[in-house]
């Protein structure tokens, strides 16, 4: 599908804008790295995977990273209970079948719906990122957290590789241009900064209450506001990684196979509303 820059900048910016970033950034803090040394780790994970991701074949990644792309979808799925949990009446399972059930219903709508939709969240999200991040070092100070400080190349690798290969999986799953670069990185930079921030200030290591906690500082009603935007943002990821699975799956030259593997992961999904990872 053709879009025009500024669409596809600000559909992609929509599509990054989830709790993964966030967690990431919690990684470095929690493994014993400074804030400073989580940031070098951080942003050039960030561009260089954003690059790689850009230049990836489509059809064969897609089949390469349908392990990884259901475990996104559990990942996902999960962080919806613990979402549900905070802000929502009613069991988190109940909560989770609506959540499967409209990101399958916008999977088969197809992409034009998903662009439109994504690309009118992309200024909201744009303003609750920028008031997140200039609020965040004037209420929070770094490395007070009681933690073990210590530099480590291990944790400063894995950090690296986990912020890169977020970024190289998300993309891979959908066709994409030039255009999309600014758009994949700008979240992705902003929330897991935001993370190891968070991680070297906060004891508490729940990257979705510590959000919220963080937003009601600021104004009022901005975590419980943010947090129901990552949960949107959520769904439609998890709808464009669904749509791009089914047609990559279905150009192989085996589609009952394609067909059983798809089957496979939406039964995981209704299995994981039923888990209580939470």
């Amino acid at each position: 599908m053709h879009t025009q820059p500024r669409q596809s900048i600000a559909f992609w910016f929509a599509s990054n804008f989830l709790p993964g970033p966030l967690a990431i950034g919690f990684l470095g803090p929690l493994q014993g790295l400074d804030f400073w040394q989580s940031v070098l780790a951080i942003i050039p994970a960030i561009l260089l995977g954003s690059l790689v991701a850009r230049r990836q074949p489509f059809i064969p990644c897609a089949i390469l990273l349908l392990p990884l792309a259901l475990v996104l979808h559990t990942v996902h799925l999960q962080i919806l209970v613990r979402m549900a949990i905070h802000l929502l009446p009613g069991t988190p399972q109940h909560w989770l079948l609506l959540a499967v059930a409209l990101s399958a219903l916008l999977a088969f709508i197809g992409p034009p719906l998903l662009y439109r939709l994504l690309a009118l969240l992309a200024p909201l999200l744009a303003l609750v990122l920028v008031l997140l991040g200039f609020a965040a070092p004037l209420l929070l100070e770094a490395d007070t957290a009681q933690r073990q400080p210590g530099f480590s190349w291990s944790a400063f690798t894995a950090l690296a590789v986990a912020a890169a290969l977020w970024q190289i999986l998300l993309p891979a799953l959908v066709n994409q241009g030039p255009a999309h670069y600014l758009g994949l990185s700008l979240p992705a930079l902003g929330l897991m900064c935001l993370g190891a921030l968070m991680a070297s200030a906060i004891p508490a290591v729940d990257t979705v209450l510590s959000l919220r906690l963080l937003g009601e500082r600021i104004i009022p009603g901005l975590g419980s506001a943010t947090l129901a935007l990552l949960a949107l943002c959520m769904l439609g990821a998890m709808a464009v990684q669904g749509r791009a699975l089914v047609t990559a799956l279905a150009a192989r030259p085996r589609k009952t196979k394609a067909r059983v593997l798809l089957l496979a992961g939406f039964v995981m999904s209704l299995l994981l509303t039923w888990v209580p990872l939470y």
